[in-house]
């Protein structure tokens, strides 16, 4: 009995291990699309008048459609690609939790920081002075 539980808990360990690689290749294939994104977005800023057309990959298609209304949609697919990205890393978070608490080890201190808001960042700007 105890070696089901033995074998048991070690192949949980190497699901959760693995679930955490996958989501971590997840996060740098998004970081990839949103550096190619990136791109195409400041090349189209500086290399094109807002009245000209541009080839714009949408899905599997291209199609020519002014160069204004091209930057538009870049800069939705990079909010939505940083969402994504967010999204994933709070899933990754999560993940280390879960396999930490299988493998016995205490939770990491500092793991669930959040990055200070642009509110309190004002707000600590003006006690300093």
């Amino acid at each position: 009995m105890d070696f089901e539980k033995t074998q048991q808990l070690i192949l949980q360990t190497e699901a959760a291990a693995q679930e955490i690689f996958i989501t971590r290749d997840e996060i740098v294939a998004l970081d990839f699309k949103r550096q190619k994104t990136r791109e195409a977005f400041r090349a189209l800023k500086n290399g094109l008048e807002p009245s000209e057309k541009a080839w714009v990959s949408i899905g599997n298609i291209f199609v020519k459609i002014r160069t204004s209304k091209a930057q538009n949609l870049l800069e939705r697919e990079l909010k939505e690609v940083d969402q994504e990205i967010s999204e994933h890393r709070n899933k990754l978070k999560e993940q280390v939790k879960h396999l930490r608490d299988l493998e016995g080890k205490p939770e990491l201190k500092g793991f669930d920081l959040k990055p200070i808001s642009k509110e309190a960042e004002i707000i600590m700007q003006a006690l300093s002075k």
